[in-house]
């Protein structure tokens, strides 16, 4: 599984990995295989007088070898996102894990870019005070819209924010847009909303309000 979700009793941990179709023992086989029928082609055409023959077979051998390791390497590395009550974690490596960012998990919201064109995959972006940390981008996109929605869920933001990846497509406004619109209904129910009601109903909206 690409993604995999495990809850705890102190929040969520996602686990998301590259699509990988071998696994190392795998690719071990595959390799040694290879390297077998190197070796047989490489002695059959020595013993026929063609010896110019080896080092080509040898440096074939190599360019493969390492596209095949470096295929390995990429494949198995680890995006791990924990959700800890009021912090966001986010860590990446292959057996060891570097964090890459920390959030405020009640500041974060969940935004999936699409390009309209429909040319370019989507991005999912966790957002929070005006910057974004994009996660899942060796994920395809059924799978990438399977972590937006979980990751919408354990925030308690509900369905993702969708919006064009496309530059001055108006993302800032339309949040905006939908803090008004939040503030308005309270208003006509006779509430007031100070800046912090308006703060809060634009995360119950879910939109993070940038300062």
């Amino acid at each position: 599984m690409p993604v995999s979700q495990a809850q705890g009793s102190d929040g969520y941990r996602f686990l998301v990995r590259p699509n990988c179709a071998l696994s190392w023992r795998a690719t071990k086989r595959v390799l040694l295989f290879f390297t077998a029928c190197f070796a047989v082609l490489g002695a059959y055409f020595a013993a026929l007088g063609a010896w110019l023959v080896l080092p080509f077979a040898g440096l074939e051998l190599f360019v493969l070898v390492a596209g095949f390791y470096l295929s390995a390497l990429a494949g198995h590395t680890r995006e791990v996102i924990e959700v800890e009550g009021p912090v966001l974690r986010v860590l990446r490596g292959g057996r060891r894990l570097t964090e890459v960012a920390s959030l405020p998990a009640n500041w974060t919201r969940v935004e999936l870019r699409r390009d309209p064109r429909g040319w370019y995959p989507s991005r999912l972006l966790l957002r929070c005070h005006g910057k974004g940390l994009e996660v899942g981008s060796k994920l395809v996109e059924a799978e990438r819209e399977q972590l937006a929605v979980e990751l919408g869920d354990s925030l308690g933001f509900g369905r993702p924010h969708v919006a064009p990846s496309l530059p001055g497509t108006g993302t800032a406004d339309s949040t905006r847009d939908r803090t008004r619109r939040a503030a308005g209904s309270d208003l006509m129910s006779g509430t007031p909303l100070g800046s912090d009601g308006a703060r809060a109903a634009g995360c119950a909206s879910g939109a993070c309000i940038n300062e």
